[in-house]
């Protein structure tokens, strides 16, 4: 089988953060396993240098390295679809530029996938530079958890499992293990699984796009596999501290759309909209 695969990266305001994750791809020795990397970066009209500094690794870095510069924020998900529509290969890499691939790990995430044909996408280790690890996999979320999660109960009680499942906190994140949906940063899946499950649901702005796509990947009958052995370094929550506020009221619209998509429920769908809409004008008020 040829080793190839796609990376797509989706970037604004991404000049800090690019050029390491651009360097952990190509410049890592390891990743010569590949018989060929194609990275798309798109970007949402950043105001900063991110597109002329991935221009200058275009002409400094023997890869094949896309860019995509939109006039307009789309927003991740319309940029992700972009460049997964323009992906060449049958393996691709949905990546955050705020991760840098370290050691074989790309390879690892490689051959794990197609080790069983019953796996639709396989994530890494997420860590901090620190080695620390990050708790990057979720239940796939429900009514209940999200109360949970609006009136702290899963704060209070973290290690409990009826009260803290949806973030999974009593699972260490340092063993091997099916899971429901594994943190967008840093996602491994087949071209034919995407197209069969219709891509990112553009309904979203950046959020719940990859609790949505899980969910429809495990509908679809595949397995998502979170594979320690496989370490990428991630730079946490940049692009959401850009703009706490924005982000806040983002990840509300997004959860609603979630939530309306595959659990509408005539009761209970009100009640989250308003509970939201409370505990948002309260983090947005701690935000500033």
């Amino acid at each position: 089988m040829t080793k190839n695969v796609s990376i797509v990266i989706v970037t604004w305001n991404s000049e800090d953060e690019i050029s390491e994750c651009l360097r952990g791809i190509f410049l890592n020795p390891d990743n010569k396993y590949f018989d060929n990397i194609e990275a798309l970066v798109i970007d949402n009209a950043s105001e900063d240098n991110t597109v002329s500094t991935v221009k200058s690794y275009q002409k400094l870095i023997d890869g094949d390295i896309k860019l995509i510069a939109n006039n307009d924020n789309l927003g991740f998900t319309r940029g992700a679809n972009m460049g997964l529509h323009q992906a060449k290969y049958e393996t691709v890499m949905i990546l955050n530029p705020d991760t840098e691939i370290y050691k074989n790990s790309l390879v690892l995430l490689h051959e794990k996938l197609y080790s069983d044909n019953s796996y639709g996408i396989v994530a890494p280790q997420l860590v901090f530079r620190s080695k620390e690890i990050q708790h990057s996999c979720r239940t796939l979320p429900t009514y209940r958890d999200m109360f949970f999660e609006i009136f702290l109960l899963s704060r209070i009680f973290k290690k409990s499992n009826f009260f803290a499942r949806y973030k999974m906190n009593n699972f260490d994140h340092n063993s091997e293990r099916e899971v429901d949906q594994p943190m967008g940063a840093a996602l491994m899946i087949k071209q034919s699984v995407l197209k069969e499950v219709d891509y990112f649901d553009n309904q979203y702005d950046m959020f719940f796009n990859d609790v949505d796509l899980c969910k429809k990947v495990k509908l679809a009958g595949y397995k998502i596999l979170f594979y320690p052995a496989a370490q990428i370094v991630h730079r946490k929550g940049i692009s959401v501290y850009k703009n706490r506020a924005y982000m806040i009221s983002l990840w509300n619209k997004d959860c609603l759309r979630y939530f309306k998509k595959f659990h509408k429920n005539f009761i209970l769908f009100p009640l989250l909209f308003f509970f939201l809409h409370l505990s948002g004008i309260v983090r947005r008020i701690f935000s500033k």
